[in-house]
């Protein structure tokens, strides 16, 4: 489809959208709205599919319109009643659709399974059959979260076949009834961004805390499903995440996250102090160097030293484990690679979610809704706007080659002609 044609076309629908939304004259404005975006997304979709827009004649044209076939979808803003654009073909269905019945499934099936088990509130009760229709049984929950976790079992357990110079990798904690009792299990997350600059969700599993074998297992994971080229991963400091890169990245560089460093390190100091110490520690890792800023480090161990030398030890001894980026990445990466906060939004909206269900019914059911969210939020990001420039990674990549050879000693530069020999081989 020409791209002009196109504008053309999603002009016309947003005209028709406003034009709709204005003679709206219904009780739930919000649910109006919802279910008209999703109307007009869906005729885009169909437009796409079929290569040209309405009444249009062209070689372009791979199918025909075939009307619509009606279908509630039940959300949380109401059940919206929505014509489903239909093909000639019968290969269509809107992407979108599936997509968004594919998390919202998984939530109602969170709440259903907890009302069922009988530890969910009259609320529970009422959104679950809102959703699910008036009656719901352990059967056909059972029978929902079968065909839903087949799809999401295999995503998670996908090959990972794109190189990621860069992943972070955190963890969150959600409330489960296990055995009768009600405890914690953490939720590893792995995000990545790819050598074309795309984000990655990589994976998601529970465990029963952030040992020393869970993040073992997850880490070995991720080298098992064929995760290559990573230059560095950020983190945390759990004891159990450092030795697990070792052990299956040797090569790879670890970067502490600096904003958990900073809270670690402010808890160190009486709250009068604290603006003061969070400027110079920003001051240090916005340097340009490794050197600089590492000087910039020592320079707050000194200041330190005879007011607070528990705060200076903690610098003197663990500052350099904030300084990763800069031995992995360019300067204009460092940013948006040196603390987890890319992970961090992505917590915050599944916390939004899981805030719903409260006491997930089993560990099932917190990954299940989890790899739903992340599923979507991983097509989106594949398909979207590049998160960094990757073009940038490799002139530095190049630099420090460079660099390298023209540093070492004569053996050494030998060394590196025979591997570069030997790759182009």
């Amino acid at each position: 489809m020409a791209l002009k044609e196109q504008e053309q076309i999603t002009k016309n629908y947003s005209e028709d959208l406003l034009t709709e939304l204005i003679n709206y004259q219904g009780e739930n404005l919000m649910s109006e709205i919802v279910r008209l975006g999703l109307q007009q997304l869906m005729e885009l979709d169909r437009d796409e599919h079929i290569g040209v827009g309405s009444y249009v004649r062209g070689e372009e044209r791979r199918s025909q319109r075939n009307g619509y076939k009606s279908r509630q979808l039940y959300t949380r803003v109401g059940t919206l009643a929505l014509r489903v654009p239909q093909t000639r073909d019968g290969q269509f269905y809107p992407a979108l659709l599936e997509r968004y019945q594919r998390s919202e499934k998984a939530l109602v099936l969170a709440l259903a399974e907890a009302y069922i088990q009988g530890v969910s509130t009259r609320k529970m009760k009422m959104i679950t059959e809102q959703l699910m229709g008036k009656e719901f049984s352990s059967m056909s929950i059972s029978r929902f979260s079968a065909t839903l976790d087949a799809e999401l079992d295999s995503w998670r357990e996908r090959s990972l076949q794109k190189e990621c110079p860069y992943v972070i990798i955190d963890a969150r904690y959600e409330s489960c009834r296990v055995e009768g009792k009600i405890i914690d299990i953490a939720v590893l997350i792995a995000l990545g961004i790819d050598s074309e600059g795309y984000r990655h969700v990589l994976g998601v599993e529970t465990a029963w805390g952030e040992t020393t074998d869970s993040w073992d297992r997850f880490i070995g994971g991720l080298k098992q499903r064929g995760l290559e080229g990573i230059r560095l991963f950020t983190s945390d400091a759990h004891p159990g995440i450092h030795p697990a890169i070792k052990k299956h990245y040797p090569g790879a560089v670890w970067q502490r996250c600096q904003r958990h460093y900073s809270v670690n390190a402010l808890d160190l100091v009486p709250k009068s102090q604290r603006d003061d110490l969070y400027k110079m520690l920003m001051h240090a890792w916005d340097a340009d160097t490794y050197k600089e800023a590492k000087k910039r480090l020592d320079q707050i161990s000194a200041h330190y030293q005879n007011k607070y030398p528990d705060l200076a030890e903690f610098i003197s001894e663990h500052g350099w484990e904030t300084l990763g980026v800069y031995d992995a990445a360019p300067v204009e990466h460092h940013k948006r690679l040196r603390t987890t906060n890319m992970i961090e939004r992505v917590n915050q909206e599944l916390k939004r979610r899981s805030k719903v269900v409260r006491i997930f019914p089993n560990p099932a059911s917190c990954v299940r809704l989890f790899s739903a969210l992340l599923k979507e939020w991983h097509e989106d990001w594949v398909t979207g706007r590049k998160y960094l420039d990757m073009e940038q990674f490799r002139e530095f990549e190049n630099q420090r080659s460079t660099h390298q050879q023209e540093h070492a000693p004569a053996d050494e530069l030998i060394s590196i002609k025979e591997q570069r020999i030997t790759v182009v081989k």
